[in-house]
């Protein structure tokens, strides 16, 4: 049958000039690692994502993607954007948490994520998010590009009867994110 909804999130914020370098858990300089403001948001995921159902209706996953590291894409930051939230998940249910898929390992992710029932979570890449819908049967029309300056969006793909809805949630959990959508 598979999933119900499909959610689609870029990671967190990454090193720049703005946000400062990057750190790793242990709060040690690692390029390959979120900025400080991107664990700050990969905590704050944790209220929009693992809310009760009244308060966030239908955004609790039971299946959690975020882009693997390996060979030519050291990147961690969409497993750290995800692993808070996991964390709490697998505290309180079983939760599938994956990260065996490279970034650009597209449709084979989403062979794996229309296999999947309930609600699905997927922290990527921004570069590759339109792509990913692009795999999706009876795929809707997304933005064609994620900006590199957007972090604050959420992108919800319903099941429908003859394809996918789909609508974007500005997620407005820290200071400065918009409430504007991605055109």
């Amino acid at each position: 049958m598979g999933p119900h909804r499909i959610l689609f999130i870029r990671h967190a914020e990454k090193p720049c000039a703005a946000s400062g370098s990057g750190v790793n858990a242990d709060g040690c300089t690692d390029e390959a690692s979120l900025a400080v403001r991107g664990w700050q948001r990969a905590g704050a995921l944790i209220q929009i994502f693992s809310a009760r159902e009244d308060e966030h209706e239908g955004l609790r996953p039971s299946t959690v993607y975020a882009a693997g590291a390996g060979m030519g894409n050291g990147s961690k930051r969409s497993m750290q954007t995800v692993a808070p939230l996991v964390a709490v998940l697998r505290a309180r249910a079983q939760v599938r948490y994956e990260t065996t898929y490279a970034k650009d390992d597209g449709a084979a992710l989403m062979a794996d994520v229309l296999m999947q029932t309930g609600v699905v979570l997927i922290a990527w890449e921004h570069k590759v998010l339109p792509s990913l819908v692009a795999h999706l049967p009876a795929a809707p029309s997304v933005p064609c590009a994620w900006p590199d300056d957007r972090f604050d969006v959420i992108w919800m793909l319903d099941r429908t009867a003859c394809g996918w809805s789909f609508v974007q949630q500005p997620q407005l959990l820290l200071a400065g994110d918009s409430a504007l959508t991605i055109v």
